[in-house]
């Protein structure tokens, strides 16, 4: 009996060590492949060579795969590093190299410091045999995975196509629906809140900045309150139309951050071709502010299918509809 108590702690003793063996090698899989990078939240952008499939995460993991212009995956050749200037500190951007994952046909990682604050800017540049590959991201704490999910979200509203009051470009930011509109002569810039009929109302409390994207580079404008309040205004450095703008909307202690324009899994043109996103016309500014809007809160307690409407001087009464915005 001894012998074989002992027979049987030396057979649990190998299936022990064996399975520590194993474990490693189990654990090193790659966790993104260049199978399953698209499915990870990843942003792509089309170049002239080909296109950058890109992901970037709370923690600062980022990963990249390039392909050719037949979307092939591009397995060896690919260099390069990203760089970030961390929010908040002085001194140089940090840059960090591209390494090759093993076995993940083609996929590379960089890590950069973790995502602190409401917008981060992560520039990009590759050498793909030969072929320089550059371009900006900002992204939000969240990273690429917080800009897909709020790009699905706002694929409820219909405004694809549409126009502000102003003749602007309009984006849903959370709850609200924004305006971004620009004088093409000055190149003074202002953001509208609009209602639920898309008529320019009060910011309130709101803060506003906007990542923009030109030709010459990116460019962060932080906007300003308007007279009275009844619009953000700031200026363009340079009179041209983005091909990317970037949102961020603050309001009570919550940040909401969009891609303007994104749906999820579209590829987003960048370089010379890059289609530009029209903010600027010609605008007297004629449109005025409903001082007095109507306030839409998301409050359905008795599940009857109605939420509350809550005008400026208080009063409360129910409303037939949805709760989320459809156009």
């Amino acid at each position: 009996m001894r012998i074989q108590g002992c027979l049987r702690s030396v057979l649990v003793a190998l299936a022990v060590a064996s399975t520590a063996l194993v474990s490693p090698a189990c654990s090193k899989s790659p966790q993104i492949t260049a199978e399953s990078i698209e499915d990870n939240w990843a942003l792509t952008e089309q170049h002239e060579p080909g296109s950058v499939v890109m992901t970037v995460a709370q923690d600062g993991q980022v990963t990249v795969l390039v392909k050719d212009r037949d979307g092939k995956p591009i397995e060896e050749g690919v260099s390069g590093n990203v760089k970030v200037k961390v929010p908040g500190k002085e001194g140089a951007p940090v840059t960090a190299e591209l390494v090759p994952e093993p076995k993940a046909g083609g996929v590379l990682l960089a890590k950069i410091p973790p995502l602190e604050d409401d917008l981060t800017e992560v520039n990009y540049e590759f050498n793909v045999k030969g072929a320089p590959f550059k371009g900006v991201l900002h992204v939000p704490r969240g990273g690429t995975r917080e800009l897909h999910e709020k790009a699905k979200e706002n694929d409820a509203h219909k405004l694809d196509g549409m126009k502000g009051p102003n003749g602007g470009v309009l984006q849903p930011v959370g709850d609200d629906i924004v305006e971004i509109v620009g004088d093409k002569d000055s190149g003074d810039l202002r953001v509208y809140v609009l209602d639920l009929n898309l008529k320019p109302v009060p910011i309130g409390d709101r803060e506003i900045k906007l990542a923009i994207q030109t030709a010459s580079g990116p460019d962060v404008i932080v906007l300003a309150p308007g007279p009275d309040r009844l619009y953000f205004t700031g200026k363009l450095n340079v009179k041209v139309n983005p091909t990317k703008i970037t949102v961020v909307v603050k309001e009570g202690g919550h940040t909401d951050v969009v891609l303007c324009g994104y749906h999820p899994g579209s590829v987003i043109v960048v370089g010379p071709s890059a289609p530009v996103i029209t903010v600027l016309v010609a605008t007297g500014w004629a449109v005025k502010v409903d001082v007095k809007p109507t306030v839409i809160v998301h409050d359905d307690d008795d599940d009857d299918g109605r939420v509350i409407i809550v005008h400026k001087h208080k009063h409360r009464h129910k409303h037939k509809g949805k709760g989320h915005w459809k156009w």
